[in-house]
């Protein structure tokens, strides 16, 4: 991506694009007026049956949200050095759960049924409450001497990609890269909303973020043609992220945390699950070699050995990988989460 960073401003104004591409086209002040294009449809298959997976999350805590409080209203490049430091990415950020997602149209009648009417309510709300928004894309513009096209000002700017944009198997991919629309309330929470296509997959290749071959993915649905369309599965059936989750982990224990820190991993499978070969890993990308079995529908508790992944005091993502190192599942704490001592963290 060219200009890949983070738009941090506040809301002014909204509305729909509804072309042969719509968007949620949103006005924002950052240093001057700029506009965000958030995608709230596919561009394959028959228009009414173009859905797009969505999760919607209202109290989003994460280390990405620790670096972007500290930046300056405006556009911040992330590029570089910073981007997979301070970029998003849907695969290894842990966000948010694949499962967490899902197919929705980007308008139908009724209330509260389409993405441009849940897209709405959440700018609503932060222009009533003058909240601060952060969206992470790619930056066009500044285009001289041309009024943006929805909102007049100039020069014409903005930030678009506000989706995932890895694992497609037809445009250019990367990690640390994706697109997402944080929005930070005076009450402290934060919303965020990520956007996916149907096409685009859940594991990706370590250094291009392309898919990986031989992964399991769902198979693309071919809709006919004036029938509406069923959701799909957001996930395969076969998909290792259905395997496991770490519902918690002691991240600061008393005293030294060499050998204390530890992480407790769930069976969500149906059976049980051979861990030989399977790795914990840290924010740092530092792994923790696994063994043993894991019961069926039992938890189990990991202590790390200190020489491996390690589960900082600021902040810091913790993910579990099989032993193809496929991503089964992963989580994520801030700072504020890690620092009493001596108490576990539940995810």
């Amino acid at each position: 991506m060219r200009n890949y960073g983070v738009l941090k401003g506040r809301a002014l104004d909204f509305e729909r694009d509804d072309d042969n591409s719509p968007h949620s086209e949103v006005l924002i002040d950052a240093e001057g007026k700029h506009r965000i294009a958030i995608n709230v449809r596919s561009s394959r298959g028959p228009v009414a049956q173009r859905l797009i997976e969505y999760v919607m999350l209202n109290d989003v805590r994460h280390p990405l949200l620790d670096h972007a409080r500290g930046l300056s209203p405006g556009f911040t490049d992330l590029r570089g050095e910073e981007q997979s430091a301070h970029g998003v990415d849907y695969v290894r950020s842990n966000l948010f759960r694949a499962q967490q997602m899902t197919p929705i149209v980007h308008t139908k009648p009724g209330p509260n049924n389409d993405l441009f009417e849940k897209v709405e309510s959440l700018l609503q709300r932060a222009i009533s409450s003058n909240a601060t928004i952060y969206a992470y894309g790619e930056k066009w513009g500044p285009e001289h001497n041309k009024p943006d096209q929805y909102f007049d000002f100039v020069p014409g700017s903005g930030i678009h990609m506000i989706h995932m944009n890895q694992g497609d198997g037809d445009n250019p991919n990367g990690k640390y890269q994706d697109g997402a629309l944080f929005v930070e309330f005076a009450s402290g929470e934060t919303a965020g909303l990520f956007l996916k296509f149907q096409n685009q997959v859940w594991h990706t290749d370590e250094e291009t973020g392309a898919p990986l071959p031989g992964a399991p993915v769902v198979a693309p649905v071919v809709p006919e043609p004036e029938r509406p369309i069923e959701p799909w599965p957001v996930l395969p059936v076969d998909s290792p992220y259905q395997w496991a989750r770490i519902v918690g982990a002691l991240v600061n224990p008393r005293g030294v945390d060499e050998g204390l820190e530890s992480v407790t991993i769930f069976n969500t499978s149906d059976g049980d699950l051979n861990l030989d070969g399977w790795q914990i890993l840290d924010r740092n990308d530092k792994a923790e070699a696994l063994d043993g079995r894991l019961p069926f529908a039992q938890a189990r508790t990991f202590r790390l050995s200190g020489r491996g992944a390690q589960l900082g005091n600021k902040g810091g993502t913790i993910t579990l990988l099989d032993d193809r190192g496929l991503k089964v599942d992963g989580v994520a704490y801030t700072r504020n989460d890690a620092r009493p001592q001596g108490r576990a963290l539940v995810f």
